[in-house]
């Protein structure tokens, strides 16, 4: 069943030799025409890259800018929900799930106490049993919120 894979491999043989040795002289060609291309014409480069760098600042402040709606001067702020709205950093969207989660559990204590409270007593009236009723229902709503 497992058997043992004989192989006439050379070691020295790798595949970067293999490639080297069959794509070598066009690398080692487009290495030197490209030396002498930057030899011969460095102002062109220069001029080149300067010219790319201001476009590029050009475009970034003007075309791909997306301004923050309501940031201006004499404008207002929408009106939305702050709990519907994503935060541009993916910590922050952590952070705000970790709040949730330790307000829900210190809830969750505050219920679990008052449960504990009515089912200590010997006889629960009919009040008891309606907060005994809402208290349960808050727990499975905050357990549904967070899952």
């Amino acid at each position: 069943m497992f058997k043992r894979i004989h192989s006439n491999r050379d070691p020295g043989e790798t595949l970067w030799r293999s490639l080297r040795q069959e794509f070598g002289s066009y690398f080692e060609q487009a290495g030197t025409s490209f030396g002498q291309f930057c030899t011969n014409y460095p102002k062109t480069i220069f001029g080149s890259m300067v010219v790319l760098l201001l476009l590029s600042v050009f475009l970034s402040f003007t075309i791909f800018h997306h301004p923050t709606q309501g940031r201006g001067p004499g404008s207002a702020a929408p009106h939305h929900n702050p709990a519907k709205v994503k935060s541009p950093h993916p910590l922050d969207d952590g952070f705000s799930r970790i709040l949730k989660t330790g307000t829900a559990l210190k809830h969750t204590l505050g219920l679990k106490q008052e449960v504990e409270d009515i089912l200590a007593k010997g006889k629960i009236s009919p009040v008891d049993s309606l907060r005994l009723e809402r208290a349960l229902d808050s727990l499975a709503a905050i357990q549904h919120q967070i899952h």
